[in-house]
């Protein structure tokens, strides 16, 4: 597998760092829900829950970034053509993504600042659990934003995208254990959701704060799943147009 680095970075720096410096006040924006669900959550627990909404919150985040990003490679696809530009040069699908997925991540660099911040404060941070949170975010970010970018490859209007980006946010962010213990949920329904990239990264993430039981089979699960979607997004979703 070669890729063009050259055209990752470049395009990690357009949708990312230069995206960032021109639309600044889209972070404020990005950070609204799940800082709400933060909110919402210790209220409502009275605190209790706050220690899980704060580690899963940055599995929330880098979820949520990826949905847009796939929905921003949707309009680039559908209304600026700008995909057709890409497909008539020697980059490839996968050289298309990462560049998109760096992009993703220099553009959730303040939203990892506060919540690393918070975790802080909250004590639940060591520099194992960075080192390893950090590797959680880099699989989740490639698993969610090649699924994504699977799915919405087959949609041929923008404006459908933006319904499919909303559901899949809602499952990925809300139904999957990121701001609640995922000993909530039965096992049984805990397998089923752990199809979802942001089940076993909340699971990792719980089990790494030292908040629930460590399962290191959801690590295998979430590289499963980062293989297999990655693998899709290669060589399943739409590339071409027909």
């Amino acid at each position: 597998m070669n890729l063009n680095i050259r055209y990752i970075l470049a395009h990690g720096w357009f949708t990312g760092l230069a995206a960032i410096k021109s639309s600044y006040y889209y972070i404020i924006a990005n950070l609204c829900l799940p800082l709400s669900l933060l909110f919402v959550v210790g209220v409502l627990s009275h605190g209790e829950l706050l220690p899980y909404a704060l580690a899963g919150g940055l599995v929330s985040m880098m979820v949520t970034n990826s949905i847009q990003s796939a929905g921003e490679l949707t309009q680039f696809r559908l209304d600026d053509r700008h995909q057709d530009l890409i497909i008539a040069t020697k980059t490839g699908p996968l050289d298309y993504m990462f560049g998109e997925m760096l992009g993703s991540f220099e553009w959730s660099i303040p939203s990892i600042l506060l919540y690393l911040a918070l975790d802080m404060s909250y004590h639940l941070l060591t520099p194992y659990n960075l080192v390893m949170t950090m590797a959680v975010c880099i699989l989740v970010t490639v698993a969610t934003l090649s699924l994504v970018f699977s799915i919405l490859s087959f949609v041929k209007y923008t404006r459908k995208s933006w319904a499919i980006s909303m559901m899949l946010s809602t499952l990925l962010t809300v139904i999957a254990p990121t701001f609640y213990p995922y000993t909530y949920i039965p096992k049984s329904v805990l397998f089923v959701l752990a199809i979802l990239p942001s089940t076993p990264a909340a699971v990792l993430e719980q089990g790494l704060f030292g908040l629930e039981p460590m399962s290191w089979l959801m690590l295998v699960i979430l590289l499963a799943e980062t293989v297999v979607y990655l693998f899709i997004a290669r060589y399943v979703a739409r590339w071409r147009e027909n």
